[in-house]
């Protein structure tokens, strides 16, 4: 589970010193790599033939999640302490661990199984990784970083419904109670990166 605590601190943190460039890299560097990892995955899956209703709802989920990448890039006031990309990989580690396992030999296209990982991995981020929280009311509502910001978790919202329909209907050869095992695994590897990423956060 995410500790709500985590969300206040976080909140708390921004309220006294603004979206500085420091916690805008924060920010920016574990939400891009997580939007990566299934940007990485979907693009493996979209050329593939045969896929139907699938095929599109992959390609639509695609480019929303490379504009959400490309956003943050051009909105996001970069630090330049080279320390925060370390400290960045070292919390997002476990999920770029998984989507490797998801991607490796023979890979989604050829294995039913990394596919519905894939979908249950990119479901548990945009369920679970959410910045709406820690913007703090005394937060610029047309400050560009914030607008992203908000952009981003609107745009996650509907890829959400997306993801649940794709999870109930998509046609794979895994019995109901490993799915849901599987569901539930993904959650959970997301939540310990997100509770260390809000604690990074509202570091000082």
């Amino acid at each position: 589970m995410i500790d709500p605590v985590g969300f206040d601190q976080a909140r708390d943190r921004i309220a006294a010193t603004g979206f500085t460039p420091e916690i805008q890299s924060k920010i920016a560097l574990v939400l891009s790599a997580a939007k990566n990892g299934n940007l990485m995955f979907q693009a493996s899956l979209q050329w593939m033939p045969g896929l139907g209703l699938l095929q599109q709802f992959l390609i639509s989920q695609s480019a929303r999640e490379l504009e959400a990448v490309t956003l943050l890039a051009r909105t996001t006031q970069w630090a330049s302490n080279p320390a925060l990309a370390l400290e960045a990989n070292r919390i997002v580690a476990p999920l770029i661990t998984a989507w490797g396992q998801i991607m490796m030999p023979p890979g989604p296209m050829f294995n039913p199984r990394a596919v519905y990982r894939g979908i249950s991995l990119g479901h548990a981020q945009l369920a679970r990784i959410r910045l709406l929280p820690v913007i703090p009311d005394n937060a610029d509502p047309l400050d560009p970083y914030v607008v992203a910001l908000s952009r981003i978790e609107q745009e996650n919202g509907r890829m959400l419904q997306t993801q649940i329909r794709l999870l109930k209907n998509i046609e794979a050869d895994i019995p109901l109670g490993e799915r849901e095992t599987l569901v539930e695994q993904d959650q959970e590897l997301v939540d310990g990166v997100f509770n260390a990423f809000l604690a990074w956060l509202s570091a000082t």
